[in-house]
């Protein structure tokens, strides 16, 4: 009874220091956000691209940033002693995971859009070069995106065949 009440505790400071922490974290985004366009506004020199590729990549980190702090707290939520919680751990790194990987699309995608506006001016050869770098880096995240999303359906299968968590029907009352 002491050790139960001892967790519940523990968890709950855990879960308080999280949500401070990000808190913090998020007011310190919001300042850093409101610098950098003071900044970008004051400087006529920096390039529309450049203030777009900018204010995409803020965005994109606040978007991760919020969703760490649910992530995580999902995964404080998990009861670690439960039948199920390999399963459930094992979702909420998925799920996390896909987050990361959609929102790293959406910044792949802009980042290419940018390059090919930066671009329009230079001579064929330094566009080839650069779009050689943009695809290799493409590439290397698409092998890791597949690499990562192969494991987790690998380690689905394992659980599903070593962790064979059945629902619990409920008992019916007598009558």
């Amino acid at each position: 009874m002491e050790t139960t009440n001892f967790s519940k505790k523990n968890l709950a400071f855990n879960k308080s220091a999280l949500s401070t922490g990000f808190d913090a974290l998020n007011a310190l985004s919001d300042q850093a956000v409101a610098a950098t366009d003071a900044i970008l506004t004051a400087v006529p020199s920096v390039p529309e691209e450049g203030k777009k590729a900018v204010n995409t990549y803020v965005k994109e980190s606040q978007k991760a940033l919020i969703n760490l702090k649910k992530h995580l707290e999902t995964g404080l939520e998990i009861d670690l002693t439960a039948k199920d919680a390999p399963v459930k751990s094992l979702e909420a790194l998925e799920n996390f995971s896909k987050d990361a990987f959609s929102q790293a699309a959406v910044f792949n995608k802009e980042t290419k859009t940018l390059i090919e506006t930066a671009t329009k001016q230079l001579p064929k050869e330094a566009k080839a070069i650069i779009n050689f770098w943009n695809e290799s880096f493409s590439f290397g995240f698409e092998s890791f995106q597949g690499y990562v999303n192969n494991n987790f359906a690998l380690a689905k299968k394992v659980a599903a065949d070593v962790f064979v968590v059945a629902p619990v029907a409920p008992s019916k009352a007598a009558k």
